[in-house]
């Protein structure tokens, strides 16, 4: 009588080995494969992405988009083949989510009172490069009652690790921690996507100086940043009402919307202009994009799926235990911010490239 644990040994075999082959002649042939393949270039340049993102998906504490997922719930009862297909509503959710967060808000959100402050002192020193060429008293005001509440609030943060506080006061807590991840993700997206266009288009002689120019370029688009802030707010709030392994029709919907909004967070880092101006560029982006982008999802999907089934084939070889998780979960976190970073700036390359190349004329692209 055949076992049927070695049967399943052999079809998760076979399907990682078909599927990794059918996905290299995908790239290989792919309309994009020019991104793809400058995308991994760029990640071998900026080696600092994958072990940040790895400590930041391992100490996030989440499941679901910016978290790790072990459990195997669904797998029992199942040929090889159709757990592959359970990964598919994971890995959409996951690369819907880094087209407007790449970082894992948590716990990044703990540094948005030094960031606040340091816009600031910024904003009040070279007022003609963050805002207008003249100072504005109530600006400068608005960037201080941000700061100053930014610092109460991660002052209450750390009462809470400490005692118990009041109802009202854990609310307004609470609600503020939605606020710094919201701001943290933006702002972390747009630093992102400047590092990107330093590599596409560089100014400096050395890379160690595109990290502070890229901060230098999401500083001054702060006003766009907060835009884009109260709508990550919206976008996270919809992704973890979602929970984990959601598979509903919601999950979709999200998914649609995350590629209709995806060209936003890019506008807002290549052009410094109005408003109005803004949303003008990001329907051209989308109509220009909106093949390639297709294209780039069904290709990033596969990927993450592939990454996924292989890691929970990977999974069942370490001893079980505190020891075995916590290596897999090491391994989880390389492999995913691995993949995730590289899909991330393919992503980017592929928006600038095919929507962006005459944005220049619609507003200050520096």
């Amino acid at each position: 009588m055949t076992d049927p644990t070695h049967t399943l040994w052999l079809q998760t075999f076979l399907v990682l080995m078909v599927l990794g082959a059918g996905l290299m002649l995908h790239l290989k042939w792919h309309p994009l494969r020019e991104e793809f393949s400058e995308a991994w270039d760029m990640l071998q340049s900026l080696r600092w992405i994958v072990p940040m993102m790895a400590a930041l998906l391992l100490l996030s504490g989440e499941i679901g988009p910016w978290g790790i997922s072990l459990r195997d719930a669904g797998a029992n009862g199942h040929t090889a083949w159709a757990y592959l297909l359970i990964q598919l509503p994971v890995a959409a959710q996951e690369m819907a989510a880094f087209m407007h967060g790449f970082f894992p808000p948590w716990p990044m959100a703990l540094a948005v009172p030094f960031l606040l402050t340091l816009l600031m002192w910024r904003v009040k020193k070279f007022p003609y490069r963050y805002d207008s060429r003249r100072k504005r008293p109530a600006v400068f005001w608005a960037l201080i009652i941000a700061a100053l509440s930014a610092w109460g609030w991660l002052a209450l943060e750390i009462s809470s690790g400490l005692r118990l506080m009041p109802e009202w006061l854990e609310t307004l807590r609470v609600t503020f921690r939605w606020l710094a991840e919201a701001c943290m993700m933006a702002g972390l997206q747009i630093y992102m996507m400047r590092l990107v266009i330093g590599w596409e288009e560089p100014t400096e002689p050395e890379d160690e100086k595109d990290l502070w120019l890229a901060l230098e370029h999401t500083l001054a688009r702060w006003k766009g940043v907060v835009v884009l802030v109260a709508l990550d707010l919206l976008w996270l709030l919809a992704w973890r009402s979602l929970g984990s392994g959601s598979t509903d029709w919601s999950l979709w919907v999200m998914v649609e919307s995350s590629l209709l909004f995806a060209a936003v967070p890019v506008v807002v880092a290549r052009l410094r202009a109005p408003l109005h101006v803004m949303l003008e560029v990001t329907a051209h982006v989308f109509m220009k994009t909106l093949w390639p982008l297709l294209g780039y999802a069904v290709s990033a999907t596969a990927l993450l799926m592939w990454a996924h089934f292989a890691l929970r084939g990977v999974a069942s070889w370490f001893p079980e235990g505190a020891l075995g998780q916590g290596m897999i979960r090491i391994l989880s976190a390389l492999v995913l911010a691995t993949v995730r970073s590289w899909l991330f700036l393919a992503f980017v390359l592929t928006l600038l490239r095919h929507g962006l190349k005459a944005a220049s004329s619609h507003g200050q692209a520096n």
